[in-house]
Order: C-alpha cells, then sequence, then structure tokens
C-alpha cells in the first residue's frame, strides 16, 4: 500500500487476545483521506490498512471491494466496528471519533470495542 503522503507505521493490540500487530498507512491530510482505498483493484493484504485522522464518516463510494472499519477515539480506542461494508455506502461516525482504521473485509478480530491500538511510537 503505497501513497505518497501516507506515513507507514504500524499498530498493535496487547494481550489479551493479543498481540495482533498491523501495518499501516496514515491519511492525515485532506486529499489522502478523501481518496482513502479508492482507485485500487484489489483490498489491503489481511495485516495491512490505512489509518484516517479525521472525525468524520467514511465512504466506500467508487471502491471495488468490501471493507471492514473499526472507528476510534483520541487514544485509538475502538468505539465500533463496522464489518464488510460493501461498495456504495456511507457510514457515519460515532460521537468521539478522531480516527478510522480501514482493512479488507474479515481481517478484523472479534471483539474489538472497547479495545485500545497502540502506535509502535506510542506504546507505554
Amino acid at each position: 500500500m503505497k501513497h505518497r503522503d501516507a506515513v507507514p507505521t504500524c499498530l498493535f493490540m496487547p494481550p489479551p487476545g493479543g498481540p495482533w500487530r498491523i501495518r499501516v498507512e496514515v491519511a492525515d491530510r485532506f486529499v489522502p483521506r478523501l481518496v482513502g482505498l479508492l482507485g485500487r483493484s484489489d483490498a489491503p493484504a489481511s495485516d495491512c490498512g490505512l489509518l484516517l485522522i479525521a472525525r468524520g464518516g467514511v465512504h466506500t463510494l467508487g471502491m471495488r471491494f468490501a471493507i471492514d472499519i473499526a472507528q476510534l477515539d483520541r487514544e485509538l480506542r475502538v468505539l465500533r466496528v463496522t464489518s464488510r461494508v460493501p461498495p456504495g455506502r456511507w457510514i457515519t461516525a460515532p460521537r468521539g471519533t478522531r480516527a478510522t482504521l480501514e482493512m479488507a473485509a474479515d481481517t478484523l478480530p472479534p471483539p474489538l470495542t472497547g479495545r485500545r491500538f497502540y502506535c509502535n511510537r506510542d506504546y507505554p
């Protein structure tokens, strides 16, 4: 997954249920957030995703594949997970959303709601 404005990083979730590590691109500017996973012919690998730094909802208009979406608060705690979102949909953001993790469909392990991700450079 390459985008010229994206910064590769790693998120992980410690035990229980972990560690679960994923490599993400961070989209924190308008154009990378707007484009997201659009224009890609295939879904990201199961250990990769896109982290959108934005408060609003996300859409799958123009996408070619279904995705899993995890909406996170400012501390990367999972507020809501929406699985297998098909192309052509709009997903609203719950109150407190500050980032959204997009991954290929069926790659987010349940249950995630309430769990916290850590960035490789921010783990305590």
